[in-house]
C-alpha cells in the first residue's frame, strides 16, 4: 500500500519552521527514513525459463559475429579474406589514418585521424581474436 502523505515534506516544512535551513535538512532526512521505515522499496527478482536461457546466449553469440562484421567492414575488407590479406588491409589503413600523418593539419584532423587509427586497431584485434592470429 502506497502512502499519499509522505513524512519527508512534513518533517521539511516542520524543521523549516523550527529552525530555518538547517532543521529543513535534518528534518527532510528525518523524513525520508520514516517514509523508507513505512513503505520499504521492492526488489524484484528475475526468473528465467529454459528458453529464454537459450534465446539470451544465442544474443551474446549474435553480438560476438555483428562486432566481427564490424571490424571486417572497418578494415573494408571481405570475411573470406586470407590473413595475409587482413594484414595488408590493417597496414594499408593504419598508414592512411595514422595520427602524425595529419599533425601539421590542426587539432580537429588530428583528433579524428585518432579516433579512426583507434576503430582500426580494435577491428584488427578482433578479426585476429576470431582467428587466432597473433
Amino acid at each position: 500500500m502506497r502512502l499519499i502523505f509522505r513524512f519527508k515534506w512534513f518533517f521539511l516544512i516542520i524543521g523549516f519552521r523550527m529552525a530555518g535551513g538547517r532543521g529543513a535538512f535534518w528534518g527532510f532526512l528525518l523524513g525520508c527514513l520514516i517514509d523508507a521505515m513505512i513503505s520499504p522499496p521492492t526488489i524484484r527478482f528475475r526468473v528465467y525459463t529454459n528458453r529464454q536461457r537459450e534465446s539470451s546466449t544465442s544474443d551474446l553469440y549474435t553480438y560476438v559475429d555483428t562486432q566481427l562484421e564490424n571490424a571486417y567492414r572497418t578494415l573494408e575488407i571481405d570475411e573470406t579474406a586470407t590473413d595475409d590479406e587482413v594484414r595488408k588491409a590493417y597496414r594499408r589503413l593504419a598508414l592512411m589514418y595514422h595520427p602524425d600523418r595529419v599533425a601539421s593539419q590542426g587539432e580537429r584532423a588530428k583528433s579524428a585521424a585518432e579516433s579512426t587509427f583507434q576503430r582500426i586497431n580494435q577491428a584488427k584485434e578482433v578479426i585476429f581474436k576470431a582467428r587466432g592470429l597473433r
